[in-house]
């Protein structure tokens, strides 16, 4: 049985490409606007809403505050257990590239065609040379500020619903909350 490998041509390839730029799915922006009631009692109720929203933002950030102080401890922890996850990391990283490099300085030997009677099931030929080989990657470095940011992160709570009960408080005051949404970037045309 013999196998036939169809290549198509970088033309189609950048034809294909560029009509499914044209495919593009759109970009949507939300944007909210408040529309104050009219009566006074109303707009009293929103200042009272306003009042209620700041003192949640105030108790919400001096929380945030607190939890980040606690932190201290264990961010040390964390980061030496990184730091030597790091250098585990960093003596594979040195043992592969020693081997990529033993193999590369041998490449001419394996990409010699040579008849394999699996090599036909891969890559449909019986003479092929070997797949280029990949190329190991090195181990970034831990930082104190990532570390910190990833337990801030898992740990503090930034977000304390604040927004929300405002919004439930504004429109019960019987002000309007009007979400508008458009298109900013590709954008279907109208017909």
């Amino acid at each position: 049985m013999r196998y036939v490998v169809i290549r198509p041509s970088p033309w189609i390839l950048l034809a294909a490409l560029l009509g499914l730029a044209g495919c593009a799915t759109p970009q949507m922006q939300s944007t909210v606007r408040f529309v104050p009631p009219s009566d006074p009692a109303g707009r009293a109720c929103v200042a009272e809403c306003d009042t209620a929203r700041l003192a949640c933002q105030a108790q919400c950030q001096a929380s945030y505050a607190r939890c980040i102080k606690t932190l201290d401890a264990e961010v040390e922890a964390k980061y030496t257990d990184a730091l030597r996850q790091y250098e585990a990391d960093l003596r594979r990283y040195a043992s592969e590239l020693q081997q990529y490099q033993f193999d590369m300085r041998l490449g001419w030997v394996q990409a010699w065609p040579v008849r394999h009677p699996y090599r036909r099931l891969y890559y449909g030929y019986e003479f092929w040379p070997y797949p280029p080989l990949p190329v190991p990657t090195a181990p970034v470095a831990p930082t104190r500020e990532a570390v910190r940011a990833q337990l801030e992160k898992t740990r503090c709570q930034a977000d304390c619903g604040c927004l929300p009960a405002y919004d439930g408080c504004f429109v019960g005051c019987g002000g309007e909350r009007i979400t508008e949404t458009r298109c900013i970037r590709n954008c279907p045309s109208a017909p």
